[in-house]
């Protein structure tokens, strides 16, 4: 059976994964804790997962590799880059531990072929499609790129060396819209580095790679003959059930689907009737420029509350047909107030009354509450 070790991985992991039936094994390298803990000899494990999430501190400062308490110097680290090549998979996942960007590689250095990590903060994310040549090579890991179970924004990007043409040696997994690299597949000899960005559940996304990816990775360990051919009856039943949640999530996932081409489409026709309208379409522009020029932000905000108002029987109309008498009654007071009663936007040279950031957060809000309201005028 293939063997997993699991590095600075969430507690619980393990028994959880063992109550599958996976081999798995729990250690630390030491960064997290400042001991370095290891169960076996890596040269005897298959797998490994990483997923630190904290960095030991010495005197104020992060810990060096070299302060490192070893507790099991029986077992080497060092053998990991012989067990890559000879056919082991390793698994990353490269979580903002702290804000220095030295310390932060400081965390992954020790991993043999790990590319380097920069800062970043993407929060458009793609995904390798797997259907051209060569990409289809690395398949096997489609049920773990998935960036709707991405945390976003991505916080780290990694920098790796121009992949070998043939065969190819680095395949991007994750890419932020200026094609850099997030996630990665790192091929070396016979094994495999998987680097990974941060999901909402790094767990969820190890129990995954343990009962989808690794059958597919390693087909023949996985296999013992004739007692994979017996089924048990406790196993018939948990089949029964596994097929049955299956047909109930592809039910919801149809449905899913329909419902999400529905909403677009009220999406559309919603942008359409409201850019079509006159009105709506000079409000937003008024809307949008208080956002970009604060020092008149209120001037913008009153043409757009004024503008509703004479497109709708004035403050009375507004009032009696959208129910906003306070908002519209606070925001014109307001903008008065702060222009001493004028109507037009100041003058060069001329004193504008400040008012607080809780008064124009304020009139933000009334202005919206006026806007929404009508633009819910325009729909029957």
């Amino acid at each position: 059976m293939v063997k997993i070790l699991l590095l600075d991985c969430p507690e619980g992991l393990t028994e959880r994964l063992r109550k599958q039936g996976f081999d798995v094994e729990a250690g630390t390298v030491g960064f997290a804790t400042g001991k370095r803990n290891l169960p076996s000899q890596v040269y005897e494990k298959h797998v490994f997962f990483y997923s630190p999430t904290k960095l030991a501190l010495r005197g104020g400062r992060p810990i060096e590799g070299k302060e490192i308490e070893d507790c099991s110097p029986e077992y080497d680290l060092g053998h990991l880059t012989q067990a890559i090549e000879r056919g082991a998979t390793l698994v990353v996942f490269v979580n903002r531990v702290v804000e220095d960007i030295r310390a932060q590689n400081l965390i992954y250095n020790w991993i043999p072929f790990m590319p380097a990590i920069r800062f970043t903060k993407d929060k458009q994310v793609g995904t390798n499609a797997f259907n051209l040549f060569p990409d289809n090579e690395c398949r096997f890991l489609a049920p773990v790129v998935d960036a709707s179970e991405l945390e976003i924004p991505v916080l780290q990007k990694l920098v790796t060396p121009e992949p070998r043409d043939y065969p190819r040696d680095i395949f991007t997994l994750f890419g932020n819209a200026n094609r850099e690299k997030l996630g990665v597949l790192i091929v070396r000899e016979r094994g495999y580095i998987v680097v990974l960005p941060r999901f909402k559940s790094n767990e969820a996304i190890i129990a995954t790679f343990a009962q989808r990816v690794l059958p597919k990775m390693y087909e023949s360990e996985t296999r013992v003959g004739l007692v994979d051919k017996y089924v048990s009856a406790n196993e018939k039943d948990a089949q029964a059930q596994v097929a049955k949640c299956n047909a109930e999530l592809a039910a919801i996932q149809e449905t899913l689907e329909q419902k999400r081409v529905t909403l677009a489409g009220a999406k559309r026709e919603k942008q359409n009737v409201i850019f079509g309208d006159p009105t709506a379409k000079q409000v937003l522009t008024y809307y949008d420029t208080a956002l970009r020029q604060d020092d008149v932000a209120l001037f913008y905000l009153y043409k757009a509350a004024e503008l509703i108002e004479n497109n709708n029987g004035g403050e009375n109309g507004v009032i009696k047909k959208f129910g906003v008498g306070s908002e519209l009654k606070f925001l014109k007071k307001t903008a008065n107030a702060s222009y001493a009663d004028i109507r037009h936007a100041p003058k060069p040279g001329d004193v504008v009354q400040k008012w607080s950031e809780e008064d124009i957060k304020a009139c933000f809000e009334a202005c919206e509450k006026i806007v929404l309201a009508y633009f819910e005028g325009l729909f029957p």
